[in-house]
């Protein structure tokens, strides 16, 4: 007789969760992928005063199309967010709740941080077009923003959870394995130092700069946490959920260099200013996905009676 599968809260079981899972992970991608160039327009705007030119042009992306990304986004993050914290809340889950409440408060904290920086740019594409004539100098500003009091808050819950996936456990790598990690902790603050000061014209330390720089460690502290998890879990079938959260730490880390990068290089002024709905933001929507697929195999082993000995 065959084993049942084991049912979320809402009765389905995870096989169909994790189906789901890739399905819209698939969508999302073919999304960003076939509709995210900018067809509307040509805009004729004003940039500010202190811009050399005093008319451009401006093609940017439909508004259809940057709804659909929040869309995409907020369905993940929804879906991971319920899944990390019914581990949390469920007494028999193995590997520790204080992982799974660290990336679901971290996860629905990016979730209202990414709201409301939706609504602020919906506001300045706006503001930009209907400009005109009369100037684009009253935009408003979708960096930095309220949303950041949740981004950072973002950080500090996954930075948590991450953490709390990795303390106390004997992950017995060996030397070279932990040369890896190193490698990568470097390669990973390089490309970020360059992102974050290199990749700008002049570097002054306002409110922005410092939150890039929150972010950056945060996103480091990410990429280290989850080359750790993908080298000590690599094999084994019980380990899955260990893998995905290592790989969901990855893809988080190269969609937030890509946000940093494309919001330092942007500039009106150029007629390059920044727009959401980057292709790259679809690890973004990964990372929340493998978030929630992980939660989703641990909670189904954590409910098999042969596995319920406590993992190390």
């Amino acid at each position: 007789m065959s084993r049942a599968k084991s049912p979320s809260p809402t009765g389905i079981p995870t096989q169909s969760i994790i189906w789901a899972a890739i399905g819209w992970a698939t969508l999302a991608l073919i999304f960003y992928l076939f509709l995210s160039a900018p067809t509307d327009g040509p805009h004729i705007i004003k940039p500010p005063e202190e811009c050399n030119k005093t008319v451009i042009e401006l093609t940017v992306r439909p508004n259809w199309y940057r709804f659909g990304t929040y869309v995409f986004q907020t369905v993940a993050i929804a879906f991971s967010a319920i899944l990390c914290l019914r581990n949390w809340r469920s007494p028999k889950i193995i590997s520790g709740r204080n992982v799974w409440l660290g990336l679901g408060l971290g996860i629905l904290s990016w979730g209202i941080g990414n709201l409301i920086f939706g609504y602020l740019d919906f506001q300045y594409q706006s503001g930009l077009i209907a400009g005109g004539a009369k100037g684009a100098t009253n935009l408003v500003k979708t960096f930095p923003s309220i949303a950041d009091i949740f981004f950072t808050a973002t950080y500090v819950f996954l930075s948590w959870g991450m953490a709390m996936s990795v303390i106390g456990r004997r992950l017995n790598l060996y030397p070279k394995q932990w040369g890896i990690v190193g490698a990568v902790g470097i390669a990973g603050i390089g490309l970020t130092a360059y992102v974050t000061f290199g990749a700008v014209d002049s570097f002054t330390l306002d409110t922005g700069k410092i939150l890039n720089i929150v972010y950056a460690l945060g996103d480091i502290w990410l990429l280290i946490v989850a080359t750790i998890l993908l080298l000590a879990f690599w094999g084994g079938k019980a380990a899955q959920s260990w893998r995905l959260l290592g790989s969901a730490g990855i893809s988080m880390f190269f969609s937030d260099l890509w946000f940093n990068y494309s919001s330092n290089i942007s500039d009106i002024c150029k007629a390059k200013p920044y727009q959401s709905g980057e292709p790259a933001e679809f690890f973004w929507i990964l990372a929340f996905i493998l978030w929630g697929m992980a939660a989703a195999l641990e909670f189904d082993l954590s409910l098999r009676p042969t596995t319920r000995s406590r993992r190390s």
